[in-house]
C-alpha cells in the first residue's frame, strides 16, 4: 500500500473524472446455494432444504431483478461468480455477461477455507478462469475472496496470473496498489466492509442459530445512504456495495436499492464497473509516479 492506513490520512487524493465525488461500485456475488453450503461447512453443520432453497432465490428470481434494475440505470455491474455456479446456472451466467455486466472470479464452490497451500489457490484459479472464458471469451481481471478470504500469497498470484484487481480487503475506504517486498504489484485492491453488505443485513438460516438477520429496508438504505454522503463528503474514496442476488433480489428491496443508486447518481457518484474504477486507478497511479519521476 503507498498510503499510509493511520486513520488520518483520507487517500491519496485521487480525482475521479468528470470531477465526480466518488467512485461507486455495485457488485453481486451470485453465490446461489453454495454460499450456504461453504458456511455452513466451515462452521461444522449443514443446511437444510428450505438453505438450500433460499439460495436458489437468487438464479430462479433475484437476478432477473437485479439485471432489469441495471439496465434502468444504465449501470454496468460486476459479478463476482464461483465457478460451480458457472457449471449449474451457466444460462444465467450468460445473461449476465450479455447484459454488457463484468465476470469476475469468486472461488470455484464458493470455498470459505483458510490455510491451503499456493498450488492449490492456482488450481482453483484455473478452474475458474476456464468456466469464466468459456462464457467471455477472456480471463477474469478480478477476484474478490468467498466471505472474502484470500491469503497471504493470494495478491503475488493474482498478479502473476494477470489479474487487475482484488476487492476482499477492509483495511480502508480508497483503492490502492498491493506491494510485495517494496515492490508495487500492478494489482490495485477495491476494498469493502460488512457496513455495505446485504448479507450482513438479510442473511437469514436455519444452519447457524447465531446468524438471523433481518433488518427493514428503511434501515438498510438509511445505513447506506448515511456511508455514501459521509465518503462523498470527504472526496477521493470509493464506495463498493456488496449484493447478492437472493438477498437484496426481493421485490421490495430491489425497489428500494433503485432509489438509492437515483440518489446517489444525483449526488455526484461515478457508478462504474470495478474493472473499470481499477484501470483508472493504476493509469492515475502511473501518471503520478512518471510526474515524479520527471521533477
Amino acid at each position: 500500500m503507498n498510503i499510509q492506513t493511520d486513520g488520518k490520512t483520507t487517500g491519496p487524493g485521487i480525482q475521479w473524472p468528470d470531477n465526480r465525488r466518488i467512485a461507486v461500485m455495485i457488485t453481486f456475488d451470485f453465490d446461489a446455494e453454495f454460499l450456504r453450503e461453504s458456511r455452513a461447512r466451515s462452521k461444522g453443520t449443514s443446511i437444510g432444504f428450505t438453505d438450500y432453497s433460499r439460495g436458489q432465490y437468487g438464479p430462479h428470481e433475484g437476478l432477473e431483478r437485479c439485471l432489469n434494475m441495471l439496465d434502468t440505470f444504465g449501470i454496468r455491474s460486476t459479478f463476482f461468480v464461483p465457478g460451480i455456479v458457472i457449471e449449474r446456472y451457466e444460462d444465467c451466467v450468460r445473461k449476465i455477461h450479455e447484459r454488457g455486466h463484468e465476470i469476475a472470479c469468486h472461488g470455484y464452490a464458493h470455498e470459505s477455507v483458510r490455510g491451503i497451500t499456493r498450488e492449490e489457490e492456482e488450481a482453483l484459479l484455473e478452474t475458474c478462469e476456464k468456466l469464466i472464458r468459456s462464457i467471455t471469451g477472456k480471463n477474469p481481471v478480478g477476484h474478490r475472496g468467498p466471505e472474502s478470504i484470500i491469503h497471504p500469497f493470494t495478491p503475488k498470484l493474482l498478479a502473476e496470473r494477470g489479474y487487475l484487481y482484488s476487492s476482499s480487503m477492509k483495511d480502508c475506504d480508497w483503492a490502492y496498489q498491493w506491494e510485495e517486498n517494496g515492490t508495487r504489484l500492478p494489482l490495485i485492491e477495491l476494498p469493502n466492509d460488512i457496513t455495505m453488505d446485504d448479507f450482513t443485513y438479510f442473511y437469514f438460516t436455519f444452519s447457524d442459530p447465531a446468524v438471523r438477520a433481518m433488518y427493514t429496508n428503511r434501515e438498510v438504505i438509511g445505513n447506506w445512504k448515511d456511508e455514501f454522503d459521509g465518503l462523498a463528503e470527504e472526496g477521493d474514496k470509493i464506495f463498493v456495495l456488496k449484493l447478492h442476488p437472493q438477498m437484496i433480489g426481493r421485490a421490495s428491496r430491489i425497489a428500494a436499492l433503485g432509489e438509492f443508486i437515483a440518489y446517489m447518481q444525483r449526488h455526484g457518484a461515478w457508478i462504474t464497473t470495478c474493472e473499470e474504477a481499477a484501470r483508472y486507478v493504476l493509469e492515475y497511479q502511473s501518471q503520478g509516479d512518471r510526474y515524479e519521476n520527471n521533477k
